[in-house]
């Protein structure tokens, strides 16, 4: 481990801190702004980065730059309207003729780990609010792609921010594990998987950290659904990204009334989607991250399928090419129910009735996301017993707005994200009290 490099990227944050600090709020809104311009203008490169370093097809990518740009511009915003608060100290007696405020600001030095599923809006997720509340930025990006996260520094740089006050450094995991308990650094944003979390969390003991891991996330399918509006979304959900990303659709609970029709429709949808090169603009999923993501995918669907499943679609493989696919009727105790595959790998489970689904989506654990397609207006009030940080009613666990908190409770993370939570987690508290 290079001790001393990782020393020298942050003595140059600490230089950059203090460059951001003083700047006024109207300058950090600029600089986000333009750099918002910038990759705007840039779409075919960066998305062509994303697509050639990772899991995306070109299709995917440009969607993924297209939300960058507007995470961004979020944090443009969010740059002019950080809180703060006068209060009447007089409600205290020991108050009385005193006079005072909170306002916030930045916690310093912020560590930025980012995966390699989202390599460029997830970046833009950490880096864009750090910016906004005042601090540095040191990005660590995942090995296999690092290319978005410079090129998104270099779009800051060239929009006017100071050059010290967002680094990439590409190094491995102890070198990361260092960083993140540097003195020098005051904070660490986690995208990832749970095992890393905890290392992180380990590593940082005594700092603040945010964390989103991820976990399995349920869809189900209320009696009362529309499918022709549900099949599609729920396709897109489980297989937008190879289904490499913390909210795909790995669990879908059907209405037993629905079952056949559900199957007549969603096992022709999943078999016609177009696997291959990312890069074509007819592909419709692109390759899993690695070996040992296709083997994962392979090894849920033989548990699977030894604890009672059969198969609705796909099961094989060609290297990273991981095909759709789809399982019927697991055991509760199979592995696509209580762990997160993260690949193309999902099941569909019959229920008897929303009490059922309730109880069946249960045994996955805390996640980020559940979702329902129902037409009514009692059934969504229902999820809200489930321990997830969002319920979608009529889309797919797949659906986010970037300006929205985003994130679970419990295993699958913890604090938010979504830009304005993250302002508010990448800044402190301080009171001002005048006698």
């Amino acid at each position: 481990m290079d001790r001393d490099r990782v020393d020298r990227v942050v003595a140059r944050a600490r230089d950059g801190l203090r460059a951001v600090r003083s700047a006024p709020a109207h300058a950090r809104a600029d600089w986000l702004s333009a750099a918002a311009g910038i990759v705007a203008r840039g779409r075919e490169t960066f998305a062509a980065t994303i697509v050639a370093e990772g899991i995306k097809t070109i299709r995917e990518a440009r969607g993924e730059v297209d939300r960058a740009v507007g995470t961004l511009r979020l944090s443009a915003e969010e740059a002019g309207r950080i809180p703060g608060e006068t209060m009447d100290f007089s409600a205290d007696p020991r108050g009385t003729g005193r006079w005072g405020w909170i306002e916030r600001q930045p916690m310093g030095v912020v560590v930025a780990i980012a995966p390699f599923n989202d390599p460029l809006n997830l970046v833009a997720h950490k880096v864009g609010p750090a910016l906004a509340a005042g601090n540095a930025v040191i990005v660590k990006p995942h090995p296999r792609t690092p290319g978005p996260a410079r090129m998104l520094r270099d779009a800051l740089l060239e929009a006017g921010a100071p050059h010290e006050a967002v680094t990439v450094f590409e190094g491995g995991i102890e070198e990361t594990g260092y960083l993140a308990g540097h003195p020098g650094t005051d904070m660490v944003s986690l995208t990832g998987g749970r095992d890393a979390g905890r290392a992180v969390s380990r590593a940082a003991a005594g700092k603040p950290v945010a964390l989103e891991l991820g976990g399995v996330a349920v869809t189900i399918l209320h009696r009362d659904a529309d499918l022709d509006l549900a099949i599609p979304r729920i396709v897109s959900g489980m297989f937008s990204a190879a289904g490499q990303n913390c909210v795909h659709v790995q669990r879908l609970l059907v209405d037993r009334t629905l079952l056949d029709d559900v199957l007549d429709r969603i096992g022709p949808a999943t078999k016609a989607l177009r696997t291959g090169d990312p890069g074509e603009e007819s592909t419709d999923m692109g390759p899993v991250a690695d070996d040992a993501a296709a083997q994962r995918c392979r090894q849920f669907v033989e548990d699977a399928l030894e604890k009672g499943a059969s198969l609705v679609a796909g099961g094989g493989a060609r290297g990273l090419h991981v095909e759709p696919t789809l399982l019927l009727a697991p055991e509760p105790d199979a592995r696509i129910v209580r762990e997160e595959v993260f690949g193309p790998v999902s099941s569909i489970e019959p229920v008897g009735d929303l009490e059922e689904a309730l109880q069946k989506a249960r045994l996955s654990g805390p996640a980020i996301a559940a979702a329902v397609f129902t037409r009514s207006l009692d059934v969504p009030r229902r999820l809200r017993s489930l321990p997830v940080g969002q319920i979608v009613v009529n889309d797919s666990t797949d659906f986010r707005l970037d300006a929205l908190p985003f994130g679970g409770p419990g295993a699958a993370g913890l604090g938010r994200e979504g830009v304005r939570e993250a302002v508010i987690a990448m800044s402190q508290p301080q009171v001002v009290c005048v006698a």
